[in-house]
């Protein structure tokens, strides 16, 4: 083809405030027009944004675009429904999850372009961990409901795209018809750091510092594994601390006294944080000794990568997409638990602790290097690129009449 293709991502927005969605997008936005420029035109279709975002992101070759307020709507999502007049007519719209695939459906039946539908979680296991809350009584058969919208949007969709093999997995068995693709993250470029300064501290000395990061309500806690790691941190004994970066504006105190109250912590041992932007949290990963990532169920888990990313020691759930692909990794298993025990992880922190912090560091810098030899952005984009052309050859996808009844509704 002669001429640029335009693709469209569309989310909530240009930072990583609202968690890993908006950072995988982001990161795979910016990575495709660096990888493809002079092909593919990249546009991110975002609900709202600053100056400082636009500025961002044209520097990274995107072209971010806002959308803008309907008569009569005060919900965001519902502003994405409508194609932006500064790109009326893309050939290609992205959407991520139940949330974005809706805006990215009627953007693509309203200008007839292709729709890639992305899929981060597979619902019905995050049903199985979650907490009922005042809003969600049932939160098995809530998740039962979004698994299935979720299943109806993959079958609308022009092509459906897993983060991760294991999510490709889940969804293959789910849509035995649908050939499901897959992308794998690359290393975060921002979270690299040119040199660490490693303390020269005696192997077992002082305090050992444990972070763990994630955005979330505390009916989330339990899926996402903190009360494990809690309890593990609270075996260990005084010297060990744990850090936990995520809290709501002004939910430390309500947080501290759940992790007080759920695993035995000692409140010496606990420190609560709000959540940080980026360039906040990379200088917080350098605090850390190791960064843990216990979800009970995860569909890929960024935070692992940004930890890995950032040259910093990690500790994952082998329940999570990462821990897939860290199988194909050089010495990527190593930083597996396969364990929901608090006393496993205890083991495993308590063995990273007896280790010199120089020679720790090694060994995060070793999987970082590995990590980014089986899995680079250029490579995925280059994939990505391929799954377009063939896209764009394809006849438009005609959606059934009772997709709008049953699934999605209008926003007019």
């Amino acid at each position: 083809m002669s001429h640029c293709i335009d693709v469209m991502f569309i989310c909530n927005e240009w930072g990583s405030s609202k968690g890993g969605l908006p950072t995988f997008n982001r990161e795979f936005a910016v990575n495709l027009a660096k990888a493809a420029s002079d092909r593919i035109k990249v546009h991110c279709y975002v609900c709202s944004s600053s100056e400082e975002n636009r500025l961002d992101a044209k520097k990274q070759g995107v072209n971010l675009i806002t959308a803008r307020r309907l008569p009569g709507s005060n919900d965001p999502l519902e502003w994405l429904k409508i194609p932006p007049p500064e790109l009326p007519t893309p050939n290609v719209v992205v959407g991520h999850g139940r949330k974005f695939g809706s805006p990215a459906y009627f953007i693509s039946e309203r200008t007839k372009c292709k729709w890639i539908h992305f899929v981060h979680v597979f619902c019905e296991d995050l049903g199985k961990h979650k907490l009922e809350s005042s809003s969600t009584p049932d939160a098995i058969a809530d998740n039962e409901e979004k698994n299935r919208q979720e299943l109806e949007l993959c079958e609308a969709a022009n092509l459906v795209v897993a983060v991760g093999s294991r999510l490709q997995r889940k969804y293959g068995r789910s849509l035995p018809d649908i050939k499901v693709e897959v992308i794998t993250p690359g290393i975060f470029e921002n979270f690299l750091t040119r040199a660490t300064h490693v303390q020269p501290a005696a192997a077992g000395a002082e305090e050992f510092s444990v972070f763990m990061i994630g955005r979330g309500s505390i009916e989330d806690f339990a899926l996402k594994g903190y009360d494990i790691v809690g309890k593990a941190v609270a075996l260990l004994g005084r010297k060990f601390e744990l850090t936990f970066v995520g809290s709501p504006q002004d939910e430390q105190r309500r947080i501290e006294k759940w992790f007080l109250k759920k695993t035995n912590i000692a409140r010496n041992q606990l420190t609560i944080r709000g959540y940080r932007d980026n360039k906040e949290m990379k200088k917080m990963f350098r605090q850390a000794d190791v960064i843990v990532m216990p979800s009970r169920t995860e569909g890929f888990g960024l935070v692992a990568l940004e930890a890995i990313s950032a040259g910093v020691p990690v500790l994952v759930s082998s329940e999570s997409g990462i821990a897939k692909a860290l199988e194909k990794v050089e010495g990527g298993m190593t930083v597996v638990v396969d364990s929901d025990k608090p006393e496993d992880w205890a083991g495993r922190i308590k063995q990273l602790s007896e280790q010199k912090p120089k020679d720790r560091h090694v060994s995060a810098m070793r999987l970082r290097d590995k990590y980014g030899e089986i899995y680079s952005w250029k490579k995925e984009c280059e994939r990505f690129e391929q799954m377009i052309h063939g896209l764009i050859q394809r006849p438009h996808k005609g959606i059934p009449v009772n997709y709008v009844l049953t699934g999605l509704h209008s926003v007019i």
